[in-house]
């Protein structure tokens, strides 16, 4: 009987755990593992995974590309998928390749996830206009604080 109120607590706190997309102050509020960080320079923060490989992101999740033509300033990050811009919390746009500007005749975003179910993969994006350097202002030389912050 003493082993159900712990059961029942795990089961609460692993049904509310924060997935890709979510908003946060911190990047305690994705994940007290470490392996989701805050892009807090997004309006509410966004709760993302850095440096992810094609088809690595959690469920529910892309692998985008940031820059992708420019190896320098390229950068990958998991974003939450969606197929309208109702399946973006609100102030966020659910994007394609194809509604994000060109930089030197290259999206600025693009999925890089190999195993795409559809013909148009989308993610939810802050708006992202011309001049814009990326949807998110991380860069792969981001270092994580003490406090799990960048």
């Amino acid at each position: 009987m003493r082993l159900l109120p712990a059961v029942f607590a795990f089961v609460v706190l692993a049904g509310c755990a924060p997935e890709i997309g979510d908003k946060c102050k911190s990047s305690v509020d994705c994940s007290v593992n470490g392996d989701r960080v805050c892009d807090e320079t997004l309006p509410n923060g966004y709760c993302t995974v850095l440096n992810c490989d094609p088809d690595s992101c959690p469920n529910g999740a892309r692998c985008v590309e940031w820059r992708g033509g420019f190896d320098r300033t390229a950068i990958r990050v998991c974003m939450a998928r969606c197929s309208s811009d109702n399946g973006c919390r609100n102030g966020y746009e659910c994007l394609g390749e194809a509604d994000v500007p060109v930089e030197n005749g290259v999206p600025i975003a693009r999925v890089v996830d190999l195993d795409l179910k559809t013909d148009t993969p989308r993610f939810c994006s802050a708006p992202v206009s011309a001049g814009t350097s990326s949807g998110l202002a991380l860069d792969e030389d981001a270092e994580l604080t003490s406090d799990g912050g960048l």
